[in-house]
């Protein structure tokens, strides 16, 4: 599996509109979106967002390609090593090559069928949010497509999202130094089961049974 950096303006301006007033996970809007409707109110355009777009970067005297550049090499380090370890703990391989698309949207939804999902772009740690979405891939392709539709999309996403605090224990070399996945507030309790679980045996299955059943 390959993953590649890249910027579409369209899905920029995608992810804004769609993903910054409110998400499954977390319903309160995005600093940056409050910022867009702020200056063009709640039926912002497509257009307008664009606008904003440009404008946000010239504030922020971005440059793109650095961004791009700087993530592809960081992810590219540790790319191996995080699928070798991804594969030791679920046992699947990914079937396709997926894309990290960058967005000034402070929040990263994900599309399986699509093979992407975004990166914010000022975020603290690109990496960290690479493992963490991609884990999401993981758990879909071991468990997702029989078992979201028998635990329901509520449960099934409860579980996935929690489940990426095996990342803190099984890829904790290859995280940021200082950086943890903390995962949602609301998932705290399960997060910490899943922990505990986990250290008994580090075996997927039993862990994935005692969460379902």
């Amino acid at each position: 599996m390959k993953l590649t950096f890249t910027y579409d303006r369209n899905r920029d301006i995608h992810c804004l509109l769609n993903y910054g007033k409110t998400s499954i996970n977390s319903p309160t809007p995005t600093k940056v979106y409050e910022e867009l409707i702020s200056k063009y109110g709640e039926d912002v355009s497509e257009s307008e967002t664009d606008t904003f777009i440009e404008s946000y970067f010239s504030t922020h005297k971005t440059d793109v390609n650095s961004f791009l550049k700087r993530f592809q090499e960081q992810w590219d380090a540790i790319s191996l090593e995080y699928q070798k370890k991804a594969w030791q703990v679920f046992g699947v391989n990914l079937p396709s090559d997926v894309t990290a698309y960058l967005t000034i949207n402070h929040r990263a939804p994900y599309s399986i069928e699509e093979n992407m999902f975004y990166i914010v772009m000022y975020g603290s740690a690109p990496i960290k949010t690479a493992m963490h979405e991609l884990w999401h891939f993981y758990t879909w392709y071991k468990y997702g497509i029989e078992w979201e539709k028998k635990l329901g999309t509520e449960k099934y996403n409860e579980i996935k999202e929690a489940l990426t605090v095996l990342l803190n224990v099984e890829c904790k070399d290859l995280l940021p130094t200082g950086v943890e996945d903390s995962g949602y507030p609301q998932h705290k309790e399960l997060r910490e089961r899943i922990i505990n679980l986990w250290v008994k045996d580090q075996n997927i299955e039993n862990l994935w049974n005692a969460l379902v059943l």
